[in-house]
């Protein structure tokens, strides 16, 4: 019997402002933000929110007039509450699979393995039913072979294919791959980024492709890692990249 064994990022999606639609559901399809300590930056904003251009992160401030013109929504940050929402979820999400590791607040991995690939996708799909019938908090799922594609995958979930990507055919990669710049590489930074573009890698599909001990030597042995697991082969750690 040959199993096939996948990592699946499950990730909240917009997790702040869902959790304040939990609780007013008259908040759903509306323009959301949700502010920092202090309200001084916006740190959280629902896909209508996003959709007027408010970018994150920016001072609450300088955007006050833009967000009253267009009867934005704005909350202060409640982190008790989005603490127990998160509980609420990992809860959940423990109940179907017992290998899971937290990564952060609104995130988590799942190791799954099965002997048909299909079954896996078929359990991800109730996974993410029933997590938001259980906490009416939706997510997003992306499922490859390591936990970097996973992570790429859930970014491609979260604009498509309705909540769920599967990130395993060498097909799906190298056209997915050819589209992710090479500083949106989970565990990438922009100096890492910088310096990989010098030498010519610009996107996840060159890193991918590009000699592993050549990108060891030039930026040490954790790229070198997130070299192989662009290739599928899983090496990564979660306690090595910080959220």
């Amino acid at each position: 019997m040959i199993l096939n064994t996948l990592f699946a990022l499950v990730d909240c999606n917009n997790f702040y402002v869902s959790c304040e639609r939990v609780f007013d559901p008259y908040l759903i399809n509306k323009p959301v933000v949700v502010l920092s300590n202090n309200d001084g930056c916006i740190i959280a904003r629902s896909n209508e929110a996003k959709a007027l251009n408010i970018p994150m992160g920016a001072p609450f401030h300088i955007y006050r007039d833009f967000i009253n013109a267009h009867r934005v929504k704005v909350y202060s940050s409640n982190y008790p509450l989005y603490g127990d929402m998160s509980n609420r979820v990992m809860t959940s999400l423990f109940e179907f699979n017992s290998n899971l590791e937290v990564y952060s607040i609104d995130e988590a991995f799942l190791k799954i393995t099965k002997e048909n690939q299909n079954d896996i996708e078929y359990d991800i799909i109730k996974i993410r039913e029933n997590i938001s019938m259980w906490t009416g908090i939706p997510v997003s799922i992306g499922l490859g072979p390591t936990k970097t594609l996973a992570k790429i995958a859930n970014s491609v979930a979260k604009k498509h294919y309705n909540g769920v990507f599967n990130l395993s055919l060498r097909e799906e990669q190298n056209e997915v791959l050819e589209k992710i710049n090479v500083e949106d590489i989970w565990g990438i930074s922009r100096r890492w980024g910088s310096k990989l573009r010098m030498i010519g890698i610009g996107n996840a599909l060159e890193l991918r492709d590009a000699s592993a001990n050549r990108i060891r030597q030039y930026l040490g042995v954790v790229v070198q890692r997130i070299v192989y697991e662009l290739r599928g082969i899983s090496c990564l750690d979660i306690d090595k990249i910080l959220p």
